[in-house]
This record gives structure tokens, C-alpha cells and sequence, in this order.
């Protein structure tokens, strides 16, 4: 019973990233604020992005609401907020986006496959899986028709539907889409390009939920690595790898590796995100369920603590991680002779699976 509880903790890691949008050419200040957006989002200089990004909305916005370039720049608005990690105020701006787009575009653009990304990313932070798919394949049949069979942003989509099916345990159907996609991003970018850290740690994560652990390492070890190599010491999605492979080192027994990396990527998305971030509460949650596997519950009940607050303020009291957190933690209180608590842990737990059910 308590395996299946580490393999809801691996299962729970896998965050969806955007693509960018289309290339923006330099002419006129729309193209021009549009353009140093963009520069300040990638070295994570989030105010002047944000600075950049109004004044191109107003350049936009003078053709009318509902044009192109207002969807575009909504749409690096929304990048902007799921880059500091804040997934709610981001989720209006993609409705918005999409709605446009579905006006303005044919349906086979390649930006119409975007805003259908984005959308389904919402719905699988949120572990509405079945919600997402439809938007996902969406996306992904979109991609499939309007660019080239080598082309990046088709492995973006492949990903994307990959993934979905990862988490949805549908191996057989996600291992061919993960593949082509890494396939597609090896061919086709240099050997460091982050794209080709997202397609390895995407497959190691996938191998790991088939508990193919050598494999797992392989290409989870190597997405860090290249991150480590190309990205700021404190991104994100350094956090991730470190966080990805503090799970695996959890499946394997190996508690001191995975104490030391789940804490790395805490610390990371603690400085980033702020305390009580919902990627915050996950890496609590982590370590809790190690110090717990140690039988160290003075170290685990902190972070399990952690974790229900944060998951309850992110996603609300009845929502399934929050099931997971109240379970591990009446069990970590059963073995500390509260039996009182970890009862109403228990039956909390079970009123959310069957509402959920």
C-alpha cells in the first residue's frame, strides 16, 4: 500500500511548458516592444518583460481587441505569469487567446495549435487529464498537417500528448510520440538546446513510470545535465530534474541521493516561486514521504504539514493531492500513536476520492 503512494509521488512531477510563440519580425514599435519582451522573459527579468509586453498590448490593441498581434501578446502575457508561477492569473489570458484565435486564423495555423496547447496545460496542472486530451490531440493533429515532419514544433506537440498519456498510465500509446519527439529535437537542434533537456527528462520520466530505472536515470541525468549547462542555477526547471530525480533515487532506496536533490529543487522553487507555491507544496510533499520511508517522522510531519496547507490554498480542499498528502499523513500519525488524527485524516481522504468517483 505504501508503494503506491511513491508511485503517486512520481506521478505528480511532470509539469506541461509552452512553446513560444511565432518569430516576431523588428518593424514598428508593436514588433519592437514585442521583440524586448521577449529578450527580458528569457533572461527572467520578469518586470521589464512585463513593461514590454503592456506597451506592445496597447500597440496591438489599436487595430481592435480581437486581432492577431492582441493574441499573440496575450499570449506572452500568459507566458510571463506561467513563468513566476502563477498558473491562475494566466488562465484567462489563454481563454482569451484561444477565443481570438479561433476568430481570426484558419483552422490549421500553427498558433490556433498553440493556444490549444496552452489550454490543455490548464487542465493538467490542475490533474484533469480528461479534459486536457481533446485540446492536446488538438493541438497535436494541427501540427501534424500545417509544418514539416522534422519540424521542432511538432515535437512540442508530441510531447505534449505524450505526456498526457504518461500520466494517464497509457504507455504503450505515449512511448512512440516521446520517442519521435526526442527523435525530432536531437535531429534538428544543437546538442545543448533546453528543447532537448524537456524530450530527455519527458522520456526518463516516462521510463520511470514503467519502473525502467536504468533507463530512467539515463535520460533524466542528461536533461540535467544540459540545464545545468545552459540555464541560470536557480530555474525552474533545474528544480524539476533535480525533483525528477530525487524520485527516482526514492523508488530505488537510495534516500540520502534523493533527500539531497528533492531539497535542491525546494530550495530553487522556495527562492523563485515563494513559500507557498503549489511546485513548493510537491517538493514537501516529497520529502516528507523520504524522511517517512526512514522511519524519521520528526522530520516528515513538518513537510507534510507544509504540504496540506500549500495544496489546500492551490487547489482546494477536494482535490486529489490533497487526498494523497491527508493518507500519507495519516499513516505517519497512526505510527506515532495519534489514532484520533490520523482517523480524520482518513476519512477526509476517503470523502474526496468518493466525491472524486
Amino acid at each position: 500500500m505504501f508503494r503506491t503512494r511513491i508511485l503517486g509521488l512520481i506521478f505528480a512531477l511532470l509539469y506541461v511548458t509552452w512553446s513560444a510563440p511565432s518569430a516576431i519580425a523588428q518593424d514598428g514599435l508593436w514588433e519592437k516592444y514585442s521583440a524586448a519582451g521577449r529578450q527580458a522573459l528569457e533572461r527572467r527579468d520578469f518586470p521589464a518583460a512585463e513593461k514590454q509586453f503592456a506597451a506592445a498590448l496597447g500597440e496591438a490593441e489599436r487595430d481592435g481587441p480581437e486581432t492577431a498581434r492582441v493574441a499573440t501578446t496575450l499570449y506572452s502575457q500568459a507566458e510571463l505569469l506561467g513563468a513566476q508561477g502563477k498558473y491562475a492569473a494566466a488562465e484567462p489570458l489563454v481563454r482569451r487567446v484561444l477565443a481570438i484565435r479561433k476568430k481570426v486564423l484558419p483552422p490549421d495555423h500553427p498558433d490556433l495549435a498553440l493556444g490549444l496547447a496552452a489550454m490543455g496545460s490548464m487542465h493538467v496542472r490542475r490533474h484533469k487529464f480528461a479534459e486536457a486530451e481533446p485540446f492536446a490531440t488538438g493541438a497535436l493533429a494541427i501540427l501534424e498537417k500545417a509544418v514539416a515532419a522534422d519540424d521542432p514544433r511538432l515535437a512540442k506537440g508530441l510531447d505534449m500528448v505524450g505526456m498526457l498519456y504518461t500520466m494517464q498510465r497509457r504507455f504503450a500509446e505515449a512511448e512512440p510520440l516521446v520517442v519521435r519527439a526526442f527523435t525530432i529535437r536531437q535531429d534538428a537542434l544543437a546538442a545543448d538546446h533546453p528543447d532537448i533537456a524537456e524530450s530527455a527528462n519527458n522520456l526518463g520520466f516516462l521510463y520511470l513510470m514503467q519502473q525502467r530505472y536504468d533507463a530512467a536515470e539515463k535520460f533524466l541525468a542528461h536533461a540535467l545535465a544540459i540545464r545545468k549547462k545552459v540555464l541560470p542555477p536557480d530555474h525552474p526547471d533545474i528544480a524539476q530534474s533535480l525533483n525528477n530525480l530525487g524520485a527516482l533515487y526514492t523508488v530505488q532506496g537510495r534516500h540520502a541521493d534523493a533527500v539531497r536533490y528533492i531539497e535542491a529543487a525546494l530550495a530553487i522553487r522556495e527562492k523563485v516561486f515563494g513559500p507557498e507555491h503549489e511546485s513548493v507544496g510537491q517538493a514537501h510533499y516529497n520529502l516528507g514521504l523520504l524522511y517517512q520511508l526512514q522511519d524519521r517522522p520528526d522530520k516528515a510531519e513538518p513537510h507534510y504539514r507544509s504540504a496540506l496547507e500549500i495544496r489546500q490554498k492551490a487547489y482546494g480542499p477536494m482535490h486529489p493531492l490533497v487526498a494523497d498528502t491527508l493518507e500519507n499523513y495519516a499513516l505517519l500519525l497512526m505510527t506515532t500513536g495519534r489514532t484520533g488524527d490520523a482517523m480524520r485524516f482518513k476519512q477526509r481522504a476517503a470523502m474526496i476520492r468518493a466525491q472524486r468517483n
